[in-house]
């Protein structure tokens, strides 16, 4: 029986020699084990040798296993090596695994007018916000870090603020986010108050220089050119003149008033004068109505249910230069406001006064939403003037130009009286209106 099984084993170990050419050199030390049990005389002889084939058999079987995990390992690491030499694959991130950038927009730095231990004064360029939330959401970006866009926030991160950290600045009014000029800040609790006592009591005076444009057929008006007006002849006959007394630049003012009501219902402002603003209605239009006829503004209530009574004081300044590209004139004024009522200059010159500010598409175009409150001068055969388009920089061409406060007093600021905070003029209005600070700096 075993001389039987030796013969069934060898068969299968030459069939499976003749598929691995390592096993088969080994062979022949089986088949000589195979000849010498023929030749063996006895039985026992031949069962010694069949065990000692049979070894033979397995030591063969253990190094074919060892030939073949090596094989197989040898075929593992050319595997690893060709893996190695792929081009790496770039795949995209995981939304919780990417990383957002937090550097800041390229944003003009603002410029220090002013600092000391009570107050911070700056120049604003277009596209900061005044303080958190302004323009709607709140002080954090799309990603969940803090508003790049933020101009407190900026100048908190530079320590330009009071206290022994730096870090506290109170703003004490705003601006819109595409308009520039004078803001301030206030760095510590009493400059805080005392500017907002003033401006609740209407003792801030503002002057705004601004470009506006625009030209349109007002029947009201009688313009040349059939029926087509200026937008400074649309404002000057929609606004009362001021006589001055002899005063040239008074004799020059024109007041321009209406009825200003918020329409998200929200109050944006203090009631009384401006300051600081509750951003609840932040990033909303208002609506402009005009006064009832035959009724002096002085007449109206401040408040009352059709909106706020607002005025402003406006004269002409400079005829700027016209390009070809544009389809209407464009004019420098002054205006100046005792208030700080959301979008009163940029909303009472377009919709009342028929002469929007460049740049402004949110009163300043006719295709926009927020022109159905219009319809109450377009009812009167007043329309508003249209600007030619947005400003390259997507700014608004109105410019806090200066800030006076002559009420408050704080120590070591006696000028207050009578010097306010003068802003230069942006530098791209060079590029814009062909105008710079050192064509306007005689100019008030």
């Amino acid at each position: 029986f075993q001389y039987f099984f030796f013969i069934v084993m060898m068969a299968y170990v030459s069939r499976v020699a003749s598929t691995l050419p390592s096993l088969s050199l080994l062979l022949p030390r089986s088949h000589t084990s195979l000849l010498q049990i023929k030749s063996l005389p006895s039985t026992h002889s031949k069962v010694q040798c069949c065990f000692a084939s049979q070894y033979s058999i397995l030591s063969i079987s253990g190094i074919a296993q060892r030939r073949l995990t090596t094989v197989s390992a040898e075929a593992s690491s050319e595997q690893r090596r060709d893996i190695k030499r792929r081009p790496r694959i770039e795949r995209p991130p995981t939304q919780q695994n990417r990383q957002y950038s937090t550097k800041s927009p390229k944003l003009e730095k603002p410029e220090v007018i002013f600092s000391n231990n009570h107050v911070l004064v700056v120049n604003k360029p277009a596209g900061w916000k005044s303080q958190p939330g302004d323009g709607g959401g709140g002080n954090n970006n799309s990603h969940g870090g803090p508003d790049p866009k933020c101009l407190l926030t900026y100048l908190k991160s530079q320590s330009l603020g009071g206290g022994s950290q730096k870090d506290f600045i109170s703003p004490t009014h705003r601006l819109d986010q595409p308009c520039t000029g004078v803001l301030i800040f206030a760095k510590n609790g009493k400059a805080a108050s005392r500017v907002q006592v003033a401006w609740s009591k209407r003792k801030v005076k503002k002057c705004y220089w601004v470009v506006v444009e625009g030209s349109s057929s007002d029947s009201r008006g009688g313009g040349r050119g059939g029926g087509k007006m200026d937008g400074l002849e649309v404002l000057r006959s929609r606004s009362i003149p001021l006589s001055g007394g002899g005063n040239n630049r008074r004799s020059n003012t024109y007041k321009l008033s209406a009825l200003l009501k918020s329409n998200s219902g929200g109050k944006g402002r203090n009631a009384r004068g401006g300051g600081r603003s509750s951003n609840n209605n932040a990033g909303g239009s208002v609506t402009v109505k005009p006064l009832p006829p035959n009724i002096s503004p002085d007449d109206i209530a401040d408040n009352n249910s059709n909106g706020r009574v607002c005025h402003i004081e406006w004269n002409h300044l400079l005829r700027l230069p016209s390009k070809a590209s544009s389809s209407s004139t464009r004019h420098l004024l002054s205006a100046t406001t005792d208030t700080g009522a959301k979008h009163q200059v940029r909303a009472l010159l377009a919709l009342a006064g028929g002469a929007p500010i460049a740049g402004d598409l949110r009163y300043g175009n006719n295709n926009h939403k927020n022109n159905a409150h219009q319809q109450h001068y377009n009812d009167q055969g007043r329309q508003q003037g249209r600007v030619d388009g947005p400003l390259p920089d997507g700014s608004v061409a109105l410019h806090a130009r200066d800030v006076f406060l002559p009420t408050v007093s704080l120590g070591g600021m006696e000028f207050l009286k009578d010097e306010p905070f003068v802003a230069s003029v942006p530098k791209r209005w060079r590029e814009f209106f062909g105008v710079c600070e050192d064509d306007v700096r005689g100019l008030s």
